[in-house]
């Protein structure tokens, strides 16, 4: 993951001191002057993000106390698995399920996710997997790239788009997520 700016950060790597069995380099925090927190985020595959979602969690409850204005915006690997998941969406019964959804869904009590806070029902994917010898269109896309605001940062959100460009062109399996803030 990168963050870049154009103001000065004071960035922190493994900001919840997780073990090094633990994924620890999955999430970074940066920082800013002006109080915002921004965590990027990678997360790992299966229930090997539960330390990490559990900590987020306790952060949202945190800031939300404190009035703290925070962006959390990455690959979560983890969503609602009804709408999240277009094989499921598109039929009812769930096909697959995220095995975290019961934390994500915590979670989201605790922060707004923008994307969908922008665009309420509205469904859009953000991964498709994809060989790149493949040449069928994809056909079970997953919503796993998000951003979260804190309550106090959700006055201020004005904008959150994926652009697809260089998913389409194969050149990654993940769109790309814009949000923009007041």
């Amino acid at each position: 993951m990168l963050i870049a700016a154009r103001e000065p950060f004071v960035a922190v790597p493994n900001p919840f001191a997780l073990g090094s069995d633990e994924y620890p380099d999955a999430i970074v925090q940066a920082t800013f002057a002006n109080g915002l927190r921004l965590y990027g985020v990678y997360l790992p595959g299966q229930t090997r993000k539960r330390p990490h979602l559990r900590c987020l969690i306790a952060m949202a409850k945190f800031a939300n106390e404190r009035g703290i204005d925070v962006l959390c915006i990455g690959d979560f690997n983890s969503g609602r698995n009804r709408t999240d998941i277009q094989l499921n969406a598109a039929t009812g019964p769930l096909r697959d399920e995220f095995d975290t959804a019961d934390l994500y869904a915590e979670l989201e009590t605790e922060w707004t996710e923008a994307w969908l806070h922008i665009h309420p029902g509205i469904r859009e994917y953000s991964w498709y997997p994809f060989r790149l010898q493949d040449r069928r269109p994809p056909r079970n896309g997953w919503r796993i790239d998000k951003a979260f605001v804190s309550r106090s940062l959700l006055p201020r959100l004005r904008y959150a788009e994926y652009d697809h460009a260089f998913r389409t062109q194969k050149l990654t399996d993940h769109s790309g997520l814009e949000v923009r803030l007041a």
